[in-house]
Protein backbone atom coordinates (compact mmCIF):
# COMPACT_ATOMS: atom_id res chain seq x y z
CA UNK A 1 0.00 0.00 0.00
CA UNK A 2 1.05 3.43 -1.08
CA UNK A 3 0.28 6.18 1.53
CA UNK A 4 -0.81 9.37 0.90
CA UNK A 5 0.96 12.50 0.14
CA UNK A 6 0.90 15.08 3.32
CA UNK A 7 -1.11 18.41 1.83
CA UNK A 8 -2.37 20.03 4.93
CA UNK A 9 0.21 22.74 4.83
CA UNK A 10 -0.26 23.11 1.11
CA UNK A 11 -3.95 23.31 1.85
CA UNK A 12 -2.81 26.91 4.22
CA UNK A 13 -1.13 28.10 1.94
CA UNK A 14 -3.40 27.58 -1.25
CA UNK A 15 -6.59 29.16 0.99
CA UNK A 16 -4.46 31.54 3.86
CA UNK A 17 -7.05 31.55 6.67
CA UNK A 18 -10.27 29.94 6.28
CA UNK A 19 -13.46 31.90 7.92
CA UNK A 20 -12.58 29.33 10.80
CA UNK A 21 -8.94 29.93 10.87
CA UNK A 22 -5.88 28.18 8.77
CA UNK A 23 -6.55 24.66 7.67
CA UNK A 24 -2.91 23.58 8.27
CA UNK A 25 -2.31 22.12 11.95
CA UNK A 26 -1.33 24.56 15.12
CA UNK A 27 1.06 22.18 16.49
CA UNK A 28 1.96 18.91 14.89
CA UNK A 29 2.59 15.37 16.46
CA UNK A 30 5.92 16.15 16.63
CA UNK A 31 5.74 18.83 18.60
CA UNK A 32 4.74 17.82 21.37
CA UNK A 33 6.93 15.44 23.37
CA UNK A 34 6.41 13.02 26.46
CA UNK A 35 10.24 13.60 27.60
CA UNK A 36 11.01 17.12 27.84
CA UNK A 37 13.97 18.38 25.58
CA UNK A 38 17.48 19.32 27.79
CA UNK A 39 18.11 22.74 28.77
CA UNK A 40 20.39 24.59 25.96
CA UNK A 41 23.98 26.27 27.27
CA UNK A 42 23.64 29.62 26.84
CA UNK A 43 25.61 31.32 23.71
CA UNK A 44 28.00 34.18 23.60
CA UNK A 45 26.69 36.86 21.74
CA UNK A 46 28.17 37.02 18.49
CA UNK A 47 30.55 39.37 16.98
CA UNK A 48 29.37 41.66 14.09
CA UNK A 49 31.23 39.50 11.63
CA UNK A 50 29.32 36.16 12.54
CA UNK A 51 26.06 38.30 11.91
CA UNK A 52 24.39 37.33 8.17
CA UNK A 53 24.22 39.69 5.74
CA UNK A 54 21.49 38.84 3.87
CA UNK A 55 18.09 37.30 4.91
CA UNK A 56 17.44 33.54 4.06
CA UNK A 57 14.67 33.09 1.02
CA UNK A 58 11.35 31.48 2.59
CA UNK A 59 10.70 28.04 2.01
CA UNK A 60 8.13 27.03 -0.66
CA UNK A 61 5.16 25.15 0.50
CA UNK A 62 4.80 22.08 -1.90
CA UNK A 63 2.97 22.09 -4.78
CA UNK A 64 -0.46 20.61 -4.95
CA UNK A 65 -1.10 17.91 -6.40
CA UNK A 66 -4.17 17.98 -8.47
CA UNK A 67 -7.33 16.60 -8.63
CA UNK A 68 -8.08 13.50 -11.09
CA UNK A 69 -10.74 13.74 -13.66
CA UNK A 70 -12.53 11.51 -12.26
CA UNK A 71 -12.61 12.10 -8.40
CA UNK A 72 -13.16 15.98 -9.70
CA UNK A 73 -15.86 18.06 -7.51
CA UNK A 74 -16.47 21.64 -8.92
CA UNK A 75 -18.61 24.44 -7.57
CA UNK A 76 -20.96 27.38 -8.73
CA UNK A 77 -21.73 29.79 -5.87
CA UNK A 78 -24.98 32.68 -5.65
CA UNK A 79 -24.23 33.03 -1.63
CA UNK A 80 -21.67 33.88 0.62
CA UNK A 81 -20.96 31.60 3.97
CA UNK A 82 -23.64 31.26 6.81
CA UNK A 83 -23.63 30.70 10.28
CA UNK A 84 -25.35 27.19 10.06
CA UNK A 85 -24.50 25.28 6.40
CA UNK A 86 -25.08 21.76 5.73
CA UNK A 87 -24.32 19.65 2.58
CA UNK A 88 -27.64 18.40 1.12
CA UNK A 89 -29.68 16.74 -1.75
CA UNK A 90 -32.86 18.26 -2.13
CA UNK A 91 -36.06 16.77 -3.58
CA UNK A 92 -35.97 15.83 -7.12
CA UNK A 93 -32.38 17.24 -7.39
CA UNK A 94 -30.02 15.64 -9.46
CA UNK A 95 -26.34 16.96 -7.43
CA UNK A 96 -25.68 18.19 -3.89
CA UNK A 97 -25.99 22.31 -2.53
CA UNK A 98 -23.95 23.87 0.38
CA UNK A 99 -27.31 25.60 1.70
CA UNK A 100 -27.61 28.21 4.90
CA UNK A 101 -30.02 26.08 7.26
CA UNK A 102 -29.92 28.95 9.41
CA UNK A 103 -33.60 28.39 9.04
CA UNK A 104 -33.71 24.97 8.79
CA UNK A 105 -37.44 25.04 7.53
CA UNK A 106 -36.14 26.89 4.44
CA UNK A 107 -32.63 26.03 3.23
CA UNK A 108 -30.96 28.65 0.93
CA UNK A 109 -28.61 28.11 -1.68
CA UNK A 110 -25.47 28.89 -1.50
CA UNK A 111 -23.15 26.74 -3.78
CA UNK A 112 -24.41 24.18 -6.22
CA UNK A 113 -21.81 21.43 -6.33
CA UNK A 114 -21.28 19.19 -9.27
CA UNK A 115 -19.18 16.29 -10.76
CA UNK A 116 -18.48 12.19 -9.35
CA UNK A 117 -21.58 10.59 -7.33
CA UNK A 118 -19.24 11.59 -3.67
CA UNK A 119 -20.78 12.16 -0.52
CA UNK A 120 -19.17 15.51 0.49
CA UNK A 121 -18.51 16.49 3.88
CA UNK A 122 -17.82 20.09 5.17
CA UNK A 123 -14.58 20.50 6.25
CA UNK A 124 -14.72 24.11 7.21
CA UNK A 125 -17.40 26.85 6.29
CA UNK A 126 -16.26 27.02 2.71
CA UNK A 127 -14.13 24.04 2.14
CA UNK A 128 -15.62 20.74 1.41
CA UNK A 129 -13.55 17.16 1.53
CA UNK A 130 -14.72 13.60 0.02
CA UNK A 131 -12.88 10.28 -1.25
CA UNK A 132 -13.29 8.72 -4.63
CA UNK A 133 -11.19 5.16 -5.98
CA UNK A 134 -11.20 3.12 -8.98
CA UNK A 135 -10.35 -0.17 -7.08
CA UNK A 136 -13.54 -2.42 -5.51
CA UNK A 137 -13.51 -5.20 -2.80
CA UNK A 138 -11.89 -7.54 -5.31
CA UNK A 139 -9.27 -5.47 -7.64
CA UNK A 140 -7.51 -2.42 -6.17
CA UNK A 141 -7.22 0.97 -7.47
CA UNK A 142 -6.24 4.33 -7.13
CA UNK A 143 -8.19 5.99 -3.62
CA UNK A 144 -8.08 9.68 -2.92
CA UNK A 145 -8.97 12.01 -0.33
CA UNK A 146 -9.76 15.55 -2.30
CA UNK A 147 -10.84 19.03 -0.74
CA UNK A 148 -12.29 22.13 -2.81
CA UNK A 149 -12.59 25.38 -1.58
CA UNK A 150 -16.08 26.30 -3.07
CA UNK A 151 -15.67 30.05 -2.86
CA UNK A 152 -11.97 30.04 -4.57
CA UNK A 153 -12.58 26.69 -6.94
CA UNK A 154 -9.05 25.43 -5.54
CA UNK A 155 -8.77 22.08 -5.02
CA UNK A 156 -5.97 19.58 -4.66
CA UNK A 157 -5.62 15.85 -3.54
CA UNK A 158 -5.03 15.67 0.45
CA UNK A 159 -3.73 11.67 0.70
CA UNK A 160 -3.93 8.88 -2.05
CA UNK A 161 -3.47 5.31 -1.73
CA UNK A 162 -4.02 2.10 -3.45
CA UNK A 163 -7.35 0.76 -2.03
CA UNK A 164 -10.71 0.25 -2.63
CA UNK A 165 -12.47 -2.13 -0.18
CA UNK A 166 -15.40 -1.80 2.74
CA UNK A 167 -15.18 1.53 4.52
CA UNK A 168 -11.97 2.63 2.14
CA UNK A 169 -11.47 6.43 2.31
CA UNK A 170 -13.85 6.76 5.59
CA UNK A 171 -12.34 10.21 6.95
CA UNK A 172 -12.83 12.65 9.68
CA UNK A 173 -11.14 16.00 10.41
CA UNK A 174 -9.99 17.36 13.93
CA UNK A 175 -11.76 20.16 14.77
CA UNK A 176 -9.19 22.83 14.49
CA UNK A 177 -8.62 20.98 10.72
CA UNK A 178 -5.02 20.18 11.94
CA UNK A 179 -4.98 16.01 11.90
CA UNK A 180 -7.28 14.08 9.16
CA UNK A 181 -8.00 10.44 10.54
CA UNK A 182 -8.99 8.07 7.46
CA UNK A 183 -9.28 4.56 6.33
CA UNK A 184 -7.49 2.94 3.64
CA UNK A 185 -8.87 -0.84 2.89
CA UNK A 186 -8.25 -3.02 0.12
CA UNK A 187 -8.62 -7.29 0.03
CA UNK A 188 -5.84 -7.97 2.49
CA UNK A 189 -6.15 -5.36 5.55
CA UNK A 190 -8.13 -1.92 6.74
CA UNK A 191 -5.65 0.65 8.03
CA UNK A 192 -6.67 3.35 10.29
CA UNK A 193 -3.70 6.67 9.01
CA UNK A 194 -3.57 10.24 10.92
CA UNK A 195 -2.07 12.72 8.41
CA UNK A 196 -1.33 16.25 9.98
CA UNK A 197 2.19 18.41 9.14
CA UNK A 198 4.28 15.84 10.98
CA UNK A 199 3.60 13.37 8.02
CA UNK A 200 1.57 10.17 7.72
CA UNK A 201 1.10 7.26 10.02
CA UNK A 202 -0.69 4.28 10.22
CA UNK A 203 -2.09 3.89 13.67
CA UNK A 204 -3.77 0.71 13.48
CA UNK A 205 -4.13 -2.27 10.76
CA UNK A 206 -7.00 -4.71 10.97
CA UNK A 207 -8.11 -7.59 9.14
CA UNK A 208 -9.56 -7.19 5.64
CA UNK A 209 -13.39 -6.72 5.08
CA UNK A 210 -14.96 -9.79 3.89
CA UNK A 211 -17.52 -9.80 2.07
CA UNK A 212 -21.29 -10.51 3.57
CA UNK A 213 -24.53 -9.14 4.57
CA UNK A 214 -25.29 -6.20 6.18
CA UNK A 215 -27.60 -5.68 9.18
CA UNK A 216 -28.41 -2.14 9.10
CA UNK A 217 -29.52 -2.35 12.79
CA UNK A 218 -26.37 -3.52 14.17
CA UNK A 219 -23.63 -2.96 11.67
CA UNK A 220 -21.93 0.32 11.33
CA UNK A 221 -19.23 2.64 10.51
CA UNK A 222 -17.96 5.64 12.66
CA UNK A 223 -14.96 7.82 12.25
CA UNK A 224 -14.82 11.30 14.25
CA UNK A 225 -12.59 13.49 16.55
CA UNK A 226 -13.94 14.12 20.42
CA UNK A 227 -15.07 17.37 19.79
CA UNK A 228 -12.30 18.85 22.24
CA UNK A 229 -9.71 17.48 19.46
CA UNK A 230 -7.65 15.24 21.99
CA UNK A 231 -9.10 11.77 21.07
CA UNK A 232 -10.44 10.54 17.54
CA UNK A 233 -12.58 6.96 17.32
CA UNK A 234 -13.00 4.68 15.10
CA UNK A 235 -15.96 2.26 15.42
CA UNK A 236 -16.76 -0.49 12.83
CA UNK A 237 -18.10 -4.17 13.03
CA UNK A 238 -16.61 -5.53 9.50
CA UNK A 239 -13.38 -6.43 9.83
CA UNK A 240 -12.18 -9.65 10.25
CA UNK A 241 -9.70 -9.27 13.19
CA UNK A 242 -8.82 -6.39 15.38
CA UNK A 243 -11.03 -4.64 18.05
CA UNK A 244 -14.38 -2.93 16.98
CA UNK A 245 -14.35 0.10 18.80
CA UNK A 246 -10.83 2.20 19.28
CA UNK A 247 -10.31 5.66 21.02
CA UNK A 248 -6.92 7.29 20.16
CA UNK A 249 -5.12 9.89 21.52
CA UNK A 250 -4.65 12.67 18.27
CA UNK A 251 -1.55 13.89 19.32
CA UNK A 252 0.44 10.35 18.36
CA UNK A 253 -2.33 7.96 17.58
CA UNK A 254 -1.76 5.58 20.41
CA UNK A 255 -4.89 3.66 22.09
CA UNK A 256 -6.40 5.20 25.31
CA UNK A 257 -9.79 2.59 25.05
CA UNK A 258 -10.65 -0.33 23.15
CA UNK A 259 -13.45 -2.98 22.99
CA UNK A 260 -13.15 -6.24 21.07
CA UNK A 261 -17.15 -5.22 19.84
CA UNK A 262 -19.11 -2.48 20.13
CA UNK A 263 -21.06 -0.13 17.58
CA UNK A 264 -23.41 2.51 16.58
CA UNK A 265 -21.42 5.39 18.30
CA UNK A 266 -21.20 9.35 18.77
CA UNK A 267 -19.10 11.91 20.45
CA UNK A 268 -20.89 14.01 22.66
CA UNK A 269 -21.53 17.66 22.13
CA UNK A 270 -18.35 18.80 24.00
CA UNK A 271 -15.72 17.39 25.58
CA UNK A 272 -14.10 13.78 25.09
CA UNK A 273 -17.59 11.45 25.71
CA UNK A 274 -18.35 8.63 23.33
CA UNK A 275 -21.41 7.11 23.78
CA UNK A 276 -21.87 3.26 22.22
CA UNK A 277 -23.72 0.06 22.46
CA UNK A 278 -22.34 -3.91 22.65
CA UNK A 279 -24.10 -5.62 19.38
CA UNK A 280 -27.79 -6.22 20.09
CA UNK A 281 -27.85 -4.51 23.22
CA UNK A 282 -30.22 -2.07 24.42
CA UNK A 283 -27.99 -0.51 26.91
CA UNK A 284 -25.83 2.54 26.12
CA UNK A 285 -22.44 3.27 27.73
CA UNK A 286 -20.35 5.82 27.87
CA UNK A 287 -16.63 6.74 27.78
CA UNK A 288 -15.37 9.49 29.44
CA UNK A 289 -11.62 10.73 28.86
CA UNK A 290 -11.22 11.73 32.76
CA UNK A 291 -13.99 9.09 34.44
CA UNK A 292 -13.78 6.10 32.16
CA UNK A 293 -16.65 3.69 31.16
CA UNK A 294 -20.40 3.95 32.77
CA UNK A 295 -23.64 3.00 31.76
CA UNK A 296 -25.44 6.25 30.01
CA UNK A 297 -29.05 4.89 29.95
CA UNK A 298 -31.24 1.58 28.37
CA UNK A 299 -34.19 1.94 25.73
CA UNK A 300 -36.98 -0.46 25.04
CA UNK A 301 -34.79 -1.04 22.28
CA UNK A 302 -31.59 -0.44 20.90
CA UNK A 303 -30.42 2.77 19.59
CA UNK A 304 -29.49 2.97 15.43
CA UNK A 305 -26.77 6.02 14.71
CA UNK A 306 -27.33 8.42 16.87
CA UNK A 307 -25.18 11.50 16.18
CA UNK A 308 -25.09 15.00 18.36
CA UNK A 309 -25.96 18.51 17.61
CA UNK A 310 -22.82 21.33 17.50
CA UNK A 311 -23.97 22.96 20.52
CA UNK A 312 -27.02 21.82 22.83
CA UNK A 313 -25.74 18.71 24.48
CA UNK A 314 -28.78 16.52 22.21
CA UNK A 315 -28.02 13.26 20.79
CA UNK A 316 -30.67 12.13 18.07
CA UNK A 317 -31.04 8.70 17.18
CA UNK A 318 -33.49 5.63 15.76
CA UNK A 319 -35.23 3.06 17.52
CA UNK A 320 -37.28 0.31 15.82
CA UNK A 321 -39.95 -1.56 18.08
CA UNK A 322 -40.23 -5.32 17.90
CA UNK A 323 -42.61 -5.31 14.85
CA UNK A 324 -39.37 -2.93 13.02
CA UNK A 325 -41.25 -0.08 13.24
CA UNK A 326 -38.93 2.90 13.00
CA UNK A 327 -38.73 6.27 15.62
CA UNK A 328 -36.51 9.19 16.49
CA UNK A 329 -35.61 9.85 19.64
CA UNK A 330 -33.76 12.54 21.67
CA UNK A 331 -31.27 12.24 24.54
CA UNK A 332 -30.73 15.82 25.77
CA UNK A 333 -28.76 17.12 28.36
CA UNK A 334 -27.23 13.93 30.16
CA UNK A 335 -30.86 12.89 30.14
CA UNK A 336 -32.36 15.38 31.61
CA UNK A 337 -34.63 16.15 28.69
CA UNK A 338 -35.74 14.24 25.45
CA UNK A 339 -37.87 11.44 24.76
CA UNK A 340 -39.60 10.09 21.57
CA UNK A 341 -40.47 12.34 18.56
CA UNK A 342 -44.02 11.74 17.35
CA UNK A 343 -45.11 9.56 14.02
CA UNK A 344 -42.85 7.15 11.91
CA UNK A 345 -39.16 8.41 11.26
CA UNK A 346 -35.94 7.10 10.82
CA UNK A 347 -32.06 8.25 9.84
CA UNK A 348 -31.83 11.59 11.96
CA UNK A 349 -29.46 14.01 10.94
CA UNK A 350 -28.55 17.80 12.68
CA UNK A 351 -28.59 21.19 10.66
CA UNK A 352 -27.90 23.58 13.07
CA UNK A 353 -27.87 23.31 16.70
CA UNK A 354 -31.66 22.73 17.32
CA UNK A 355 -33.53 21.50 14.29
CA UNK A 356 -33.13 18.04 12.78
CA UNK A 357 -33.88 16.10 9.32
CA UNK A 358 -35.37 12.94 9.19
CA UNK A 359 -36.90 10.64 7.08
CA UNK A 360 -40.32 8.75 7.25
CA UNK A 361 -40.98 5.25 6.96
CA UNK A 362 -43.99 3.02 5.64
CA UNK A 363 -44.95 -0.47 5.80
CA UNK A 364 -43.36 -2.13 2.42
CA UNK A 365 -45.21 -5.54 2.97
CA UNK A 366 -44.38 -8.00 -0.10
CA UNK A 367 -42.23 -5.39 -1.57
CA UNK A 368 -39.23 -5.61 1.27
CA UNK A 369 -37.18 -6.89 -0.73
CA UNK A 370 -34.19 -8.01 1.71
CA UNK A 371 -34.60 -4.66 3.75
CA UNK A 372 -36.64 -4.09 6.91
CA UNK A 373 -40.59 -4.56 6.95
CA UNK A 374 -40.26 -0.47 7.27
CA UNK A 375 -38.64 1.61 4.76
CA UNK A 376 -38.66 5.02 3.88
CA UNK A 377 -41.22 6.61 1.63
CA UNK A 378 -39.98 9.25 0.19
CA UNK A 379 -41.21 11.96 2.69
CA UNK A 380 -39.16 13.86 4.31
CA UNK A 381 -39.16 16.54 7.69
CA UNK A 382 -37.92 19.20 9.82
CA UNK A 383 -37.82 19.19 13.33
CA UNK A 384 -37.16 22.74 15.69
CA UNK A 385 -36.02 20.60 18.97
CA UNK A 386 -37.04 23.78 21.40
CA UNK A 387 -40.20 24.14 20.09
CA UNK A 388 -40.98 20.50 19.14
CA UNK A 389 -42.54 21.50 15.85
CA UNK A 390 -41.94 19.43 12.09
CA UNK A 391 -42.56 20.96 8.98
CA UNK A 392 -42.46 19.02 5.63
CA UNK A 393 -39.24 19.39 4.10
CA UNK A 394 -37.74 19.94 0.62
CA UNK A 395 -34.87 18.04 1.78
CA UNK A 396 -33.83 14.64 1.01
CA UNK A 397 -30.61 13.97 2.11
CA UNK A 398 -28.47 15.83 4.30
CA UNK A 399 -23.99 14.77 3.88
CA UNK A 400 -23.33 16.98 6.26
CA UNK A 401 -23.93 20.29 8.40
CA UNK A 402 -21.14 23.33 9.94
CA UNK A 403 -20.51 23.80 12.19
CA UNK A 404 -19.51 20.44 13.90
CA UNK A 405 -19.40 19.77 17.78
CA UNK A 406 -16.20 21.54 18.68
CA UNK A 407 -16.25 24.12 16.25
CA UNK A 408 -18.66 26.64 17.86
Amino acid sequence: MRNGVVLLLTLAALTGCTANGPLAPQHTPTAKKQTPSPTPSPSPTPSPTQEPTTSPSPTSPPAPIEVPAWAALHASCVGQPAAAEAVLQLQGAPNPILADVTDAKAPKTICSISGGNFSPQLVTQTMISWSATQGNPSASGTSVIAVLDLFTGTSTVAASWSGGGLMDGLHAWSPDRGFLAYVASDQTAVNLHVLSGGGDRVVATLGAAPGRGVNPNEDDSYLAFSPDGAYFALVQTFTSSGDELQVRRTIDGSLAFSLARGTMATWGTSGSRLYYRMPGSTQVQVWDSSSGVAQAFGQPASWIRPRADAGDDNIAYTVRDASGTPHVWLYGHGGRSGGQVPNVRSSPAWLNSTSIFYVEEASCGTNCGIGPAWQPDGKTFTNDVGGASETASRIALVFGAWPRPGQT
